[in-house]
C-alpha cells in the first residue's frame, strides 16, 4: 500500500468513502476547503491505483492533529487505517513536531482501538460535543518524540 499527498484527481474517491464511512459524512465544500486550507496536510491510502482510505491533519508546529480519518467500508479490518495513520505519525515525527492530538466518539470503539494501538491516550473529555446523537468526545494525544530525545 502506498501513502501519499492527496492529489486533484483524488476527490471523487474521497468524497465517496466520506459518504460510505462516516455516519455524519462532510459536504464536498467543507473537504474541498480541507484540502484547501494553508496548514492542512491531506493523504491518501492507495492500492493498485484505488484510494482506499484518507487522513486530513492541521499543523501548527510543534503539534499537529488529526481531523479525519476514514477507510473505504469493504477495507475496513485489512489494516489500511493503521497504516495510514502510522505512516503519517512517522511523517510528523521526521518533520519535528512533537505531538499529535484528536477527538473520537466515546462510542466508537474500533477508532479508540486503532488509535490506542498507535500509542495515542486519552488526555480528557468533551461533554456533549457530538451531536445526532449527543455525545462526548474524548481527546487523546500522542507523544511523537521520545524521551531519550529520538522518534518513536
Amino acid at each position: 500500500m502506498k501513502i501519499r499527498t492527496l492529489q486533484a484527481v483524488d476527490l471523487p474517491a474521497v468524497l465517496r468513502i466520506e459518504q460510505e464511512a462516516m455516519t455524519h459524512p462532510w459536504h464536498e465544500a467543507q473537504i474541498i476547503g480541507e484540502i484547501q486550507v494553508d496548514n492542512g496536510v491531506c493523504l491518501v491510502a492507495e492500492h493498485n491505483g484505488q484510494v482506499r482510505g484518507y487522513a486530513f491533519f492541521r499543523v501548527c508546529t510543534p503539534e499537529c492533529e488529526l481531523l479525519r480519518l476514514a477507510v473505504a467500508p469493504k477495507w475496513w479490518r485489512h489494516g489500511v487505517g493503521s497504516t495510514l495513520l502510522e505512516h503519517a505519525l512517522l511523517f510528523f515525527s521526521g518533520q519535528g513536531y512533537a505531538t499529535c492530538f484528536l477527538e473520537v466518539r466515546s462510542s466508537n470503539r474500533e477508532a479508540r482501538r486503532l488509535y490506542g494501538k498507535t500509542g495515542f491516550l486519552q488526555i480528557g473529555i468533551r461533554k456533549n460535543y457530538y451531536c445526532q446523537p449527543a455525545e462526548d468526545a474524548l481527546q487523546l494525544c500522542r507523544n511523537l518524540i521520545d524521551t531519550s530525545g529520538g522518534n518513536p
